[in-house]
Order: C-alpha cells, then structure tokens, then sequence
C-alpha cells in the first residue's frame, strides 16, 4: 500500500489526474514513464537494427527518448554514440515519378535505382552532422561535403530528384559483390528556352560512395565516435497506386542497411511496422540474414502494469506535490514454498508454520533457497499503485451481453488487442482518458459523494466498477469511429462492416467481398491489408488465394449480442 497520500481526494484533484497525450512527440508524461521492456532493452544493446511494431506499441515513442537521449544505446568499444535522427515525410507517389524519370543507370532495375536515392540521401545526412561537430576534417570529407551539397538542399530528397546534374556514382565495390561501378543520370525537365541553354551545360560529377563512406568511418574511428542513424515515419499507409513504390523503397533501405553494416562506426537503425515488414522481398539479401537484426515491440503483462503504474505515479507526484512514494510490501506476497506438490498440497499445521517462520528469521538464505519470490517487487509495487484508484475487480460485458467481473490486471492485458494480440499501450491512454472523463462527470452531479476519503487500506474508491463498462463501450465506439477515418477511401466500407456483419467475429474475404459489395479483387485485396495494417481484422491462414483468406475480429471490434 502507498502510505503517504493525502487522506481524502477531492473534485479539484481528479480534474489535475492527466494520463499523457496519445501522440507520443506531444507526449508530456513520457520521458517521466519510459518503461524498458525487454525488446527495447535488446534494441538498446545495439545488434538489432530494424524495430518492428503495430501502430500504437511505441515505435515512435522509442524513436523520441533515442533522438532526446533519454534512452541510449549500449556504447561499442567505447565510441562516442552521435544520434542522427531522420523522420522525413517520404511522398512515396511523387518519388516514384521522379526517380524511374530522372535517373538513369546502367543497370535499369528499379529496385536499385531506389537504392541509389537511399545510399546518397543517407550520406549526405552524415556528412550534415560531421559538420555540426566543428572538427578539422581531412581534404576527402571536404570533398565529399562539397560534392553531396550540389546535390542535396535544405529540401532533402526531393531537392535532389529535381537536380539538373549527371552524376556517376561507385557503390558496393568489393570482392564477394557483383555490381559494378555504377553511373547515374539526372535529366532535367525543360520547360523554357533558357532551360534548354542551360541543359547543355549540365553539370558533371564522379562520386565514390563507398570510398567517401569509408573516409568517413575511419574518421569517426579516429575520433572516437559512432553515427547512429534513425529513420522514422517510413510507413504511413499509403493508396492503392503507391503500395508497390513503399514496398520498393523499404526493400531498397533494408538493403543499404546490410552495405552500412561493412563500416563499423556508422549504424542504420530502421523503425517499422510488422505488417508491412512481412509484404517485403528478401531474394536479393536472404531472409535469414535481415530477420536475425529485426526486434518486435512486444508489452509483456508485467509491463503494461509498469505503463500505467508510472503515469498514476507521475500523477501523484505532480497533483500531490508528493517528491516520492512510500510503499509497503507484505514480504508474505512474495513467496511461495517450492517443496509443494500442487495436486496433493495440505495447508501446514500450526506447527510447520511456526518452524518456517522459525527458519526465516535464523536462516534466512537457506529459506530464500528453498522458498523463492512468486512475483518480482516492481511488479508488486506497480500492482499497488494501480489499486491505489482502482478496484481489483471491475464489471465487463461478455460477448453474449451479460456481464461478468474480471480481475483489473487481466483486463488491461486482454482487452487491448488489436489483430496480433499484442496489447497496444496507446489504446491503454485512450481509454484511462475516457474512464476519468466518466470519473470527474459522476462526482460533479454527485457531489454529496465528495471528498473521497482513503480506505483502512490506504486506498480511494474512486472510480467504481460500473464505470469501466460505460467507459470500454464508449471507447470501443470512439476507436471503431476513430479506425474507419484513418483512411477516407474506406471509410464507408468499414462502417458498412460493423453494421452488416451483426454478432459475427470471423469471415473470409469471399464473404466480405459479398457483404460489402466489392467488384474488383484488387479492391478487396487491398481492402483487407488495409484492415490488418490498423488491426481491425487479424489473419488466421496463410492462403495466397485472395478470396480464401481467412479472419477474426479483434475482442475490441466485436458486436455485443
């Protein structure tokens, strides 16, 4: 229990309780409530380079503490690590046009024509921050710098797909690979005569890539230091026109992410969603070979009651003026006696459990042998807090509309869902705000309830167990509402869905395509990827036969009976 809370809450104080925004860069709790799972913990170890995700498990939010240094990487040889954060809004219609347009290369895969727009837009980015570091820099970088600033502007990528230049470009130049020196070439777009004039003096350059790459990683060694390279925001859905131009470019920056692990000092660490990862080809690199660097955001239990416990934690501290908790842990809680055979198990005698008590206090490191902790103390502490304002049991309504209670900690890590099941933090937000809006609005038309006196337990009944069950049906409307305007294209269909489908929660495509009155497969295909990229729908077989996939409806989508 937390023994130095005020003894009564009152009106004032709940309208102060705030939960954090939803986004996480306007996020004002979230440097005070990082929570380290242990897929964030191997990523900051440094050997996975792609992070993968649903939205809403914290992809950006990672990207955020990394970029602030609130979360560091694991140093390499004692290298300095230098953060390069890249969150550009890649256009991926546009790029499409302009790269097969204005580049020209030897080899007329398009695949690597987008590799060279990553390989020169990447660089450039590094060559950016060396120069923030005010060192004196060897005549080759200088080079370098001067070459990739005819290129490249304040506008990015898009400055340099509008380029008037022909350039030659040398990548991957090794033993084991066999691509060549490789040339490229950016034609302008002549739209007035002194345009024309100017075409024929088009400006010719040689670029080395990997010997300028190799320069400026062993300029980095010299130093000291380590560029880590972050790249966010590479995956907003996109229309059914610029599906296969993402997917390209992704495959294209997975790719220069292997030729960027041949420098040692200069990292790609790439931020992903799950389900587009899986619609990428590996032919050309090997699958084994990019999923061994690949880490999921996944939220164990424990740790989504550590999410929540911290936000409740920063509430106190900051409603309360409280400079810390004080907790207290009954030691009984965390133990149990491994001698015990479950199906034959007799409740000791009052003798046996003085002769514990007995060993305990005598020998207590023979006891912890032999009668370990059942849970871990954060855990228990975290749990503490939580029902500190919360009940232990809270009201739910079942699929078959009746309603049943279920313990407060299954809740939050069951009922938050999306079509992988791994439970999604951001939902969690959504709904604590719309449970203390219920909250706050009870006790302002009861006010004969207030103030909120703490329990023999030093607990405040505040928020009642019929409140989660208006508050989950409203939340579960908003998000329904909130998930068909993600996209404008669908939204009709989707709402259509939640109106035709009636108590069912899983159906194929075929009878989607019936349900929803679609005509093309194309449509429908799309339709569906659309529906799984947000986890409304979450697949159950693997058929490549469109009309034969096959789905259920998260719990959190499902019409009550």
């Amino acid at each position: 229990m937390i023994t130095n809370l005020p003894k009564q809450i009152t009106l004032k104080d709940l309208q102060k309780f705030d939960f954090g925004n939803i986004e996480a860069n306007d996020d004002d709790l979230l440097f005070d409530s990082v929570c380290k799972t242990s897929s964030i913990i191997e990523f900051q170890n440094g050997k996975k380079n792609i992070v993968l995700g649903e939205k809403g498990t914290g992809k950006t939010a990672l990207f955020r503490l990394l970029k602030e240094e609130k979360l560091t990487f694991d140093q390499k040889h004692g290298y300095k690590n230098i953060i390069i954060s890249i969150e550009d809004n890649f256009q991926y219609k546009n790029i499409k046009g302009k790269v097969l347009r204005l580049i020209q290369t030897d080899i007329e895969e398009v695949d690597f024509k987008y590799q060279i727009v990553w390989e020169l837009f990447l660089f450039y980015k590094c060559l950016e921050e060396i120069k923030k570091l005010n060192f004196e820099l060897p005549s080759s970088l200088k080079e370098a710098i001067k070459l990739t600033e005819n290129i490249f502007s304040k506008n990015g990528i898009d400055n340099f797909l509008k380029t008037k230049k022909t350039i030659g470009i040398k990548l991957y130049d090794t033993p084991t690979n066999i691509l060549p020196d490789l040339y490229l070439t950016s034609e302008p777009i002549v739209t007035t005569i002194e345009s024309k004039i100017k075409e024929h003096s088009v400006e010719k350059l040689e670029i080395d890539i990997d010997y300028y790459k190799s320069e400026l990683n062993q300029f980095l060694i010299e130093k000291n230091l380590n560029f880590v390279v972050l790249i966010d925001r590479l995956d907003e859905f996109v229309s059914r026109n610029s599906i296969e131009i993402q997917l390209n470019m992704l495959e294209a920056l997975i790719s220069v992410e292997r030729e960027y692990s041949n420098f040692s000092n200069i990292e790609l660490k790439i931020f992903l969603r799950d389900d587009l990862f899986k619609q990428l080809s590996f032919d050309g690199i090997g699958y084994d070979k990019v999923i061994s660097k690949k880490v999921d955001l996944n939220w164990e239990a424990s740790k989504i009651r550590e999410f929540i416990a911290k936000r409740l934690y920063n509430n106190f501290k900051n409603v309360f003026k409280l400079e810390h908790l004080k907790l207290s842990i009954a030691n009984e809680n965390l133990e149990v006696d491994t001698s015990i055979d479950s199906e034959n198990f007799i409740k000791p005698n009052f003798y046996v459990s003085w002769y514990r008590k007995l060993i305990k206090k005598l020998k207590p490191q023979q006891y912890a042998l032999k009668h370990p902790r059942k849970v871990n103390l954060n855990d228990n502490l975290n749990k503490e807090i939580i029902l500190s304002i919360f009940p232990k049991h809270i009201g739910f309504i079942n699929g078959d509309g009746k309603t049943q209670e279920i313990e407060i900690f299954d809740f939050f890590a069951q009922k938050f869902n999306l079509g992988t099941d791994n439970t999604i933090p951001r939902l969690i937000l959504i709904f604590l705000q719309k449970l203390m809006t219920i909250t706050r609005n009870y006790y302002m038309e009861n006010i004969d309830e207030l103030p909120i006196k703490q329990t023999e337990n030093k607990c405040f009944e505040i928020i009642k167990k019929g409140f989660f069950i208006e508050a989950y049906e409203e939340f579960k409307t908003e998000i329904y509402l909130n998930f068909s305007k993600l996209n404008p294209d669908f939204e009709q269909k989707i709402l259509l869905l939640r109106e035709r489908i009636g108590n069912r929660y899983s159906i194929s495509a075929k009878e989607l395509k019936n349900l929803l009155d679609f005509k093309e497969e194309p449509e429908l295909f799309h339709f569906c990827n659309y529906l799984l990229h947000i986890g409304l729908l979450k697949r159950t077989n693997n058929t490549t036969t469109v009309e034969n996939m096959k789905f259920i409806l998260p719990e959190m989508f499902r019409n009550i009976k």
